[in-house]
């Protein structure tokens, strides 16, 4: 068993404390993992893990063993932590006493495959939970994966990851900006959908293609006109109470929802 690190003015533990800033996690190329679930999905999804760190104090589940047991075969690198110094880093109290250090996944606009197949834009998203739960339905609604435009948040900030509930390892990543976006569209036979609060047709009642990226707007201002101009077409949820907006990630649920659906009853004819 590796000695355990009893203090968290620790090297390696400053470092870890660090992916919970967006600047740490830029400089690193990593992020922070954190729980038995989400852990256990970055090893089911052969996630580059670089590290695990476990705390024999806290960890007392046969699958934090299992955890353990899959590190060990895979020559992952593991750091042994007091049960102080865990809560010193973890992200909320009662921590399950394991956690993870992987390396991030950035795919190229080029080469992503992004024409085929299901995929979501989101345009200058802000808030982490939203930007996670769009992904986590992203990957319900059997879609390929997502586009993050202009001054979107961090895909890895901790608060998305866990949101995404796995579906950070599932789907393809991309970070790029509307003028690039643009000048891929032109290249590639591409067709997207955004939404819009204007004049558009009802989202149910559109006939999605099989390949179709959908693309949203910010929770506050939406699609601008440079976003609107790349769209093949554009539709809106209808809504009969008072308030007037959803959520951006209700929203982005409900039209991926619809777009799967129809694609289910077109397989089954």
């Amino acid at each position: 068993m590796n000695e355990q690190i009893t203090s968290s003015a620790n090297a390696q533990i400053k470092a870890i404390r660090k992916l919970q800033d967006r600047k740490g996690r830029k400089d690193s190329g990593s992020f922070y993992v954190e729980g038995l679930k989400l852990v256990g999905d970055a090893l089911d999804n052969h996630a580059d893990v670089e590290q695990i760190i476990y705390s024999p104090e806290l960890l007392i589940s046969d699958f934090g063993e299992q955890i353990l047991s899959q590190a060990a075969e895979r020559n992952i690198r593991t750091l042994n932590v007091s049960a102080g110094v865990f809560n010193s880093f973890a992200l909320k109290s009662g921590p399950q006493g394991v956690a993870a250090v992987v390396r991030q996944n950035w795919q190229d606009l080029e080469t992503c495959g992004a024409e085929y197949g299901l995929w979501l834009v989101l345009e200058d998203v802000q808030d982490p939970g939203n930007l996670g739960s769009a992904l986590r339905s992203l990957d319900g609604a059997g879609g390929k994966g997502l586009i993050l435009l202009d001054d979107s948040t961090d895909a890895y900030h901790p608060t998305a990851v866990r949101a995404s509930m796995g579906s950070i390892f599932t789907q393809k990543l991309v970070k790029t900006n509307t003028k690039a976006l643009a000048e891929w569209k032109a290249r590639h036979a591409a067709f997207i959908v955004g939404t819009w609060c204007g004049d558009a047709q009802a989202y149910r009642s559109y006939n999605y293609p099989d390949a179709v990226i959908l693309m949203m707007g910010s929770e506050q201002k939406g699609l601008q006109a440079e976003h609107l101009e790349l769209c093949d077409a554009l539709v809106h949820i209808p809504m009969n109470g008072y308030v007037d907006s959803l959520n951006l990630a209700c929203a982005t649920s409900i039209v991926l929802f619809e777009i799967y659906d129809q694609r289910c009853k077109r397989e089954q004819k």
